[in-house]
């Protein structure tokens, strides 16, 4: 297991850069695509910021994608350092900060006063959301690099070897844990596990989706979303990077080298698919799906029948985040750090503002009408659109 993380530690730059390119040997220069220049177009929507501030040191260079959580009136941040960081969501204010000691790789989730952070050594903490207090931290299989997933009573760790695990809220000993077969060669990336009712869906980085019972572990159905093609092991990625999005009785999960489908919930029946390389994001209001793919695009799928009814292609090569809605508005933001705002009927592009030059990793996030934006550097931002 040792050997298999090893690999994706040292290669998970040189795959980064193929994703986004052509080219044929390992030897070429770079060729990486430069951004496509930002275009003109008139400015339909008002974009209003709210507040802008520091909360830590965000993911200081590296490729992690720390998406916040929300509970209550604070919104949660982590830092690669090790720093967890509360704040208002009013005023941006700083309500507390805390070291956890831990090298942190994963988003944060937030859930019945408890905040929980994965860690690069496998590490899960549980801290109190009013003070930052480490109430508890256990021991996951390897690296988390998703978002924990949690309930009142059960918090579930995905680690890069393909290993979910529940431990409890209480004191986060073990309930069960399920393991899958992982390739050796992914993305840095994973997708966190999605929760409805008494189950979580969950999608892992071999292309399958599967349901598990919260109780006990259980699976209750597993999907091949797509297949492996190719000689080559990077040719052969189909990870599971995207989180699966749930909505009503449907799940919509997208892979790397693969493909976008639309699922039953309760069966995991396939309802339609495209051909697709997704690994930042998706988004539905439940008539239209939007999806970010590997190239920057992006496109949005009638969610009844898969019909594709438009694509904005003028982001071409800037690596865009996962996309997230808010009045009619489609927003999402790059690697220089500016959100784009698109006419959520046309793709149009209706605003765009810039929140610093570090950029973004994570996916915008909406609460109450207002939109949050976590960089790289560790800024946050809010902003409302009218």
């Amino acid at each position: 297991m040792k050997k298999v993380k090893i690999i994706k530690n040292v290669f998970w730059m040189v795959l980064f850069v193929l994703s986004l390119t052509a080219c044929s040997t390992f030897f070429d220069k770079d060729n990486t695509p430069a951004p496509s220049p930002l275009v003109d177009f008139i400015t339909e929507a008002h974009v209003h910021s709210l507040w802008y501030t520091s909360t830590s040191a965000g993911s200081t260079g590296e490729s992690l994608r720390l998406t916040p959580a929300i509970s209550g009136n604070s919104i949660f941040t982590a830092s690669s350092n090790g720093v967890v960081a509360a704040n208002d969501l009013a005023t941006g204010k700083s309500l507390w900060k805390i070291n956890t000691g831990g090298d942190i790789s994963g988003g944060v989730s937030a859930a019945d006063g408890q905040v929980y952070v994965g860690t690069r050594d496998g590490d899960l903490f549980a801290l109190d959301q009013t003070n930052g207090k480490i109430l508890w931290k256990t021991h996951s299989s390897s690296e988390i690099l998703a978002a924990p997933a949690a309930t009142d009573s059960i918090v579930l760790a995905k680690s890069i070897d393909g290993c979910i695990t529940a431990f409890s809220t209480i004191d986060g000993h073990l309930l069960w844990k399920s393991q899958q077969t992982e390739p050796s060669l992914i993305l840095r990336g994973s997708s966190a596990p999605q929760l409805t009712r008494s189950s979580a869906v969950v999608g892992f980085e071999n292309g399958d989706l599967l349901k598990f019972g919260l109780r006990h572990g259980d699976i209750q159905w597993q999907k091949s979303i797509a297949e492996p093609q190719g000689i080559f092991a990077v040719q052969r990625m189909i990870d599971m990077d995207a989180n699966p999005v749930i909505h009503g009785n449907r799940v919509y999960a997208a892979t790397y080298q693969g493909r976008i489908a639309a699922l039953d919930l309760s069966s995991g029946n396939e309802i339609w698919s495209h051909d697709m390389s997704s690994y930042t994001g998706m988004a539905t209001d439940g008539s239209k799906v939007y999806v970010s793919d590997a190239e920057s695009h992006i496109s949005t799928f009638n969610a009844a029948n898969g019909t594709l009814l438009w694509q904005q292609n003028k982001l071409y090569a800037r690596v865009i985040t996962g996309p997230a809605l808010i009045h009619g508005y489609l927003v999402v933001g790059d690697a220089e750090g500016y959100l784009h705002w698109m006419n959520t009927q046309n793709g149009r592009f209706v605003a765009r503002v810039r929140v610093n030059k570090s950029g973004m990793a994570a996916s915008p996030i909406v609460n109450n009408d207002i939109l949050y934006v976590y960089t790289k550097d560790g800024h946050l931002a809010a902003y409302t659109v009218q």
